[in-house]
């Protein structure tokens, strides 16, 4: 990896820092790095960047044109949509026969009302109009809850997920870590575990806390990155609220990529879903602590989670323990210590 002068550093990791916050794309990314060893390591040569990233001159040339650090997402694809679009081809009967049968029957979508319409005026009518008469007048069941999910959709755009799959076949051998909740009803009282798991080594870390809020993961992770000695810079999640809001500004704070699992996809965090009911079986089960007191129970959550790093041996890793394999075969990783 190159290194890059001191000088320019905060403008640089301002740069990556944004790259995190607007969620670019893996490839947008990549496209990042080529423009930081440019103006670096690079000294404004672009024969020096062309053959350090094996690109070719004129797919840098296209993306340095298009880089704007103002812009950090000028760096992603353009939108392929078509320039010319359709424009309003209602007339004013079609529009005001529409408000009529959407004001009547309100729940119905455009195709039922395309049919009313046809068996009522003998006219044809396409679904697209009618579709622009009720977003033109705002004729929705609830027009407030239409509003929100519009700005939802809006921020999906700007800020599209990076999905681990995606990710895996750009960076194969990246430290990534895995979070997860498990729900838990202990006696009629509401427990929350907080789960995390390294892809390759197996270290892993929970806590259990009493609402799974995304106040709480974010305590979870700032626990995870001490840990971790801050070297916890990837982590992936489920698409559940508690891991947006608060979680999603702390992992923006320091400096952390998220990465996302497919809707209704557990195969994408295997090893954690495993985790999730090891620690169940071989710790909840057994212990004579439960979750009615939280302290204690992480107390003794704790003494159990250094048994399963440091001696409890691992069939994934060929029956080594998960802090002998992260020291052979990936001491970044470290110090977890147990």
């Amino acid at each position: 990896m190159y290194q890059i002068a001191i000088k320019p550093r905060n403008e640089y990791d301002h740069w990556r820092a944004l790259s995190n916050y607007w969620m670019l794309s893996p490839k947008a990314k990549q496209r990042l790095e080529w423009m930081i060893f440019y103006y670096s390591i690079g000294q404004k040569s672009v024969k020096a960047t062309t053959d350090y990233f094996g690109i070719s001159r004129k797919t840098f040339w296209k993306w340095k044109g298009r880089f704007n650090p103002k812009i950090i997402q000028s760096l992603e694809e353009k939108s392929k949509a078509p320039k010319t679009r359709r424009t309003w081809q209602v007339t004013d009967i079609e529009e005001k026969r529409v408000i009529e049968l959407r004001t009547k029957y309100l729940k119905y979508g455009k195709k039922k009302l395309k049919i009313l319409y046809q068996g009522l005026y003998k006219e044809n009518i396409s679904t697209w109009k009618i579709e622009r008469v009720v977003r033109k007048h705002n004729l929705y069941p609830d027009p407030e809850e239409h509003k929100k999910s519009v700005r939802r959709l809006k921020r999906r755009v700007l800020r599209p997920k990076v999905r681990l799959h995606e990710f895996k076949k750009i960076l194969p051998d990246i430290t990534l870590w895995h979070t997860d909740s498990v729900l838990i009803w202990w006696y009629g009282q509401r427990r929350i575990i907080f789960t995390a798991i390294e892809d390759s080594t197996k270290l892993a870390f929970a806590r259990v806390y009493q609402s799974g809020s995304s106040r709480q993961a974010t305590d979870f992770l700032q626990r995870l990155v001490y840990l971790t000695n801050g070297k916890l810079k990837i982590i992936h999640s489920d698409n559940g609220s508690e891991f947006a809001g608060e979680f999603e500004k702390a992992c923006f704070a320091l400096g952390i990529s998220q990465v996302y699992s497919r809707a209704r996809t557990p195969k994408d965090n295997p090893s954690l879903e495993r985790f999730n009911w090891t620690i169940q079986d071989e710790w909840l089960s057994m212990s004579e602590v439960g979750l009615d007191d939280i302290q204690e129970a992480n107390l003794d959550l704790t003494a159990w989670l250094i048994e399963y790093n440091s001696v409890r041996p691992h069939q994934t890793l060929d029956y080594q323990t998960p802090l002998s394999y992260a020291q052979t075969y990936k001491p970044e990783v470290l110090p977890m210590t147990p």
